[in-house]
């Protein structure tokens, strides 16, 4: 049972708590759009297929299975995981995924089960394969076309030869963070010299939809790759650009 004092402490800290609540109702939109924590990713898109290993992805905690992904080192692994990788689609099929919120997911899978350290301050970097651009987000993946015929079922579609990339474009609605899956892409990819134009063929896969084709880039060379985006009820199209360096 109570005593009088610990009801009268009650009483006093019940505005307090209503105070806070109604703030929390109240707060503006974008504070939920702030970039997820590692944990928050794993738990609601990667732990589907790395909890249980499936399709042979390294399980959450094994860091003998993780440690040879970082023989290249982080950013080489994030770029897989931004491009899709395997069985693993592009940002494990939510483009909404920024490449810091990747890269705190693959960190949290390594790290799980350890002690936690506090991480150093840093600024977040901003993602170069993702732009918004007219109340769209446009998200450019590029997977080299040898990495895709070793993981194919059906390598038919797939170019012959070496210097081949799927270059992929995801979109997604600003305003309600929805897949946008009924727009037309065009890319033109340009190294000063010569250019490729081609428009995209959708891409579907567990749900998501991209639009990809493949294009022919030289190792080492500097692309600018300029993607054009017709969306229903859009008056004109959506132009932006990347910068990319193939690999």
């Amino acid at each position: 049972m109570a005593t009088t004092a610990q009801t009268s402490a009650l009483r006093a800290t019940a505005p307090a708590i209503v105070v806070l609540s109604v703030l929390a109702l109240s707060a503006p939109a974008f504070a939920v759009q702030k970039a997820r924590e590692g944990r928050q990713v794993v738990e609601t898109v990667c732990a589907a297929c790395h909890a249980p290993g499936k399709d042979g992805a390294p399980k959450i905690g094994d860091r003998a299975a993780w440690t040879p992904r970082f023989a290249k080192g982080i950013d080489a692994l994030i770029d897989s995981a931004v491009n899709g990788h395997g069985g693993m689609p592009a940002r494990g099929g939510v483009v909404q995924l920024e490449r810091e919120e990747l890269r705190s997911a693959v960190l949290y899978m390594f790290n799980f089960g350890l002690p936690p350290v506090a991480p150093p301050a840093e600024v977040a970097k901003a993602d170069p394969r993702h732009k918004l651009v007219a109340g769209t987000d446009i998200y450019l993946g590029a997977m080299p076309a040898e990495a895709m015929r070793a993981g194919a079922s059906s390598k038919a579609s797939v170019p012959t030869g070496k210097g081949y990339y799927h270059l992929n474009i995801s979109l997604a609605d600003q305003r309600t963070g929805a897949q946008v899956k009924d727009a037309q892409v065009k890319l033109r990819v340009s190294d000063g010299m010569s250019e490729q134009a081609s428009a995209l063929a959708p891409v579907v896969a567990n749900d998501s939809v991209s639009w990809g084709n493949f294009f022919k880039l030289t190792s080492g060379g500097a692309y600018n790759i300029q993607a054009e985006v017709t969306r229903p009820g859009v008056a004109r199209p959506i132009v932006t650009n990347f910068e990319f360096r193939a690999p």
